[in-house]
């Protein structure tokens, strides 16, 4: 391969990259500033909801039940669904909630709440750094 061709996979891999980057750090700004008044409430999951988005892999989708600030019980079904491992019926959880819509709730774990906008800074900055040594090599 040759010096031009190295240059130019390089720079697609910086623009790539930094496409990749971008995108993680607005999600994850993005789901900051959606849930940075909400409140935290222990929960425990009752149930799961078994889903195969694709045929032949079924995903557990667990049912979290807590009690907000006025004392009344809450359900809700996790958006995150886990295919290994999934969280055992009388797991112990934090819930982070909005007070003033109870029905919006998400488990409060790093993988539930940050691994999509940290996976996409992640490849953002590994394609930042393979394209950059792309371009200086050649």
């Amino acid at each position: 391969m040759s010096n031009a061709a190295f240059r130019m996979l390089g720079w697609g891999l910086e623009l790539a990259g930094l496409l990749l980057l971008v995108t993680g750090c607005m999600l994850a700004w993005s789901h900051w500033r959606r849930t940075r008044g909400w409140r935290t409430a222990p929960g425990t999951v009752i149930d799961q909801a078994a889903r195969a988005p694709t045929p032949g892999n079924p995903y557990d989708f667990p049912v979290v039940e807590f009690t907000s600030d006025d004392g009344r019980q809450h359900r809700f079904e996790s958006n995150t669904g886990r295919y290994v491992r999934p969280l055992a019926t009388g797991t112990r959880v934090d819930v982070l909630h909005d007070p003033m819509r109870l029905e919006q709730a998400v488990v409060d774990r790093f993988a539930d709440r940050w691994f999509a906008a940290a996976g996409l800074a992640g490849l953002g900055v590994m394609a930042l750094l393979l394209g950059l040594m792309f371009v200086t090599l050649a």
